[in-house]
């Protein structure tokens, strides 16, 4: 089982850094990146594509909910779907708490010629969560792949804004 999921994370962090560096590479250097105030707004915009899956868990659970007619969480009639989809949730939104004030600080700190590399983390974070959310649904082993990329992206945010600050 250890071999599994350590094998789906490596899977899953290959693909994501292949993903980050592709998406870097078609961002380019944006305008008016030396502004302190137009890289908040790019790290801001940056996280909309994560705002929005989390947006497609919270719809996709409440339409589930409407639909198997369990709409007291309490009354222990959930099924595995909503049990599952209550926990991805839950996991989206603690790595979204490290992750966003993360990339936030890491745009006030940056160099124009990283914003690039920044603005591209937004999107690999969103695609992680969805790997994760997907093979939860799948298997909870199969969540290993999207569990690792969205924590280390969460890490390479802290690690390059404290760099940014510190230099």
């Amino acid at each position: 089982m250890r071999l599994v999921s350590a094998s789906l994370s490596l899977i899953g962090l290959a693909a994501a850094g292949l993903l980050w560096w592709l998406l870097a590479g078609l961002i380019g250097e944006p305008r008016g990146a030396a502004n302190m105030a137009m890289r908040l707004g790019l790290g801001l915009a940056a996280l909309l594509p994560a705002l929005i899956v989390l947006a497609a868990m919270i719809l996709a659970h409440m339409l589930l909910r409407f639909a198997s007619g369990a709409f007291d969480p309490l009354a222990g009639r959930d099924g595995r779907l909503l049990a599952v989809n209550q926990r991805v949730i839950g996991n989206t939104i603690e790595q979204m708490a490290l992750f966003a004030p993360a990339l936030l600080a890491w745009a006030a700190g940056a160099g124009p010629g990283e914003m690039r590399w920044v603005i591209a983390l937004g999107p690999v974070f969103a695609a992680a969560r969805l790997a994760f959310w997907a093979g939860y649904l799948i298997d909870p082993m199969a969540r290993a792949a999207g569990m690792a990329p969205s924590f280390v992206a969460s890490l390479v945010a802290i690690g390059a804004a404290a760099l940014a600050w510190a230099g």
